[in-house]
């Protein structure tokens, strides 16, 4: 029997698994395509607004650079096949996550609490503010991308009343659909990215309570002033891409700004971000779910340490992990690469368990630990 070349085998794994999820997909199309989580479409004045975004060309929005393409030898056959067939049991925790459950409508004034993921419960001289709390699993379909064990502590009913909704994207794992139906009715306003606002009406938020931004442009909520800003991702709850847009966020109040990266890989926004904020207090610097097959879609390691060198936070949290397996890393990579960047480079690391309290004053801050390391 003639033996088969490693590409071919390769190229034969991957068109398996293709067929295998193109299979699953149009089975289930007739019930998943209907179902509300996809939320809405921008259209109307809402479609015009985006269009005339100097970020919008050739029939979407585009990033300020180029994406980077994956390696020139690996296929998408194959990048898909070993991303749904890898079972490195270490890509999951053990046992339950350490974590706490701090009451969240008793947090103090300038503090934030880690929801997991890029999920933050903040308040900033008396304006609180919830962003991006995805705390279900991060895809429609059940039992999909569910919460590890601890990193679900929180739910829906623990998020108190609030000022802001901020959003940074509309992917699952960003805007959860049932979270953010159910905070409807006590969140007085949501601040997202051009275009994400359609969601937000099909969910039955009203229009006069959701604020659209493009990048660099700002709004107000008492003293915070919450400044939009580019971010390299793409965006889509379906098989179409970049029809709303995606951003990071400063949040500014009092002379402190509290930067959160949303989900971003390298690029020259990191520059942009510097000049416009040369003093960031905190960054919330996504770094996990990363791979080298896309790194167009977030952070590699060295680029994580790259973007700390270009924005000098004060301090880093890194966020985007310890909540689910989107990529083929082990579970505590991100944090273990995570220090050893901050210890090298001599960044200072804030390494909350989800649901610690952190004070934006560093002189109240509590000593935190590897808290991975025990779970």
């Amino acid at each position: 029997m003639a033996q088969i070349s490693s590409g071919r085998r390769r190229l034969i794994r991957g068109g398996i698994a293709f067929l295998g999820l193109a299979a699953v997909s149009a089975a289930a199309g007739g019930t998943v395509m209907t179902r509300p989580d996809f939320g809405g479409k921008p259209e109307g004045e809402r479609l015009r607004r985006m269009m005339a975004s100097p970020h919008w060309a050739e029939g979407q929005f585009q990033n300020l650079d180029p994406m980077a393409a994956p390696p020139a030898d690996r296929s998408q056959f194959e990048i898909m096949s070993e991303f749904l067939f890898d079972r490195n049991p270490a890509r999951f925790p053990v046992g339950i996550l350490p974590h706490m459950k701090t009451n969240l409508a008793q947090l103090p004034q300038n503090q934030f609490v880690w929801l997991g993921h890029s999920g933050f419960f903040l308040r900033m001289e008396g304006v609180s503010v919830i962003i991006d709390p995805a705390l279900h699993q991060a895809f429609p379909l059940p039992g999909f991308y569910k919460p590890f064990p601890g990193a679900d502590a929180y739910q829906p009913q623990d998020l108190p009343a609030a000022d802001l909704l901020v959003i940074t994207h509309d992917h699952y794992d960003h805007l959860d659909y049932e979270t953010v139906r159910e905070l409807k009715s006590r969140v007085k306003r949501a601040v997202c990215p051009l275009g994400v606002g359609a969601h937000l009406e099909a969910w039955g938020w009203e229009p006069e309570c959701i604020t659209e931004l493009d990048w660099f442009e700002a709004t107000k909520a008492g003293p915070l002033t919450i400044t939009a800003l580019p971010s390299q991702h793409f965006s889509g709850r379906t098989f179409r891409r970049n029809e709303t847009l995606w951003a990071g966020y400063m949040f500014s109040a009092n002379g402190v700004n509290v930067y959160h990266s949303g989900d971003t890989s390298w690029g020259r926004h990191f520059a942009q971000i510097r000049e416009m904020f040369p003093q960031i207090d905190i960054a919330l610097l996504e770094d996990g779910q990363y791979n080298e097959d896309w790194p167009g879609v977030h952070l590699l390691p060295k680029a994580w340490g790259e973007a700390l060198e270009v924005i000098r936070p004060e301090a880093v949290l890194a966020m985007h992990n310890s909540k689910f397996c989107l990529s083929r890393h082990s579970w505590q990579e991100p944090l273990e690469r995570a220090l050893a960047t901050t210890r090298e480079e001599g960044f200072s690391l804030l390494t909350p368990e989800i649901g610690e309290a952190v004070a934006l004053d560093p002189a109240l801050r509590k000593s935190t630990r590897e808290w991975w390391k025990t779970a």
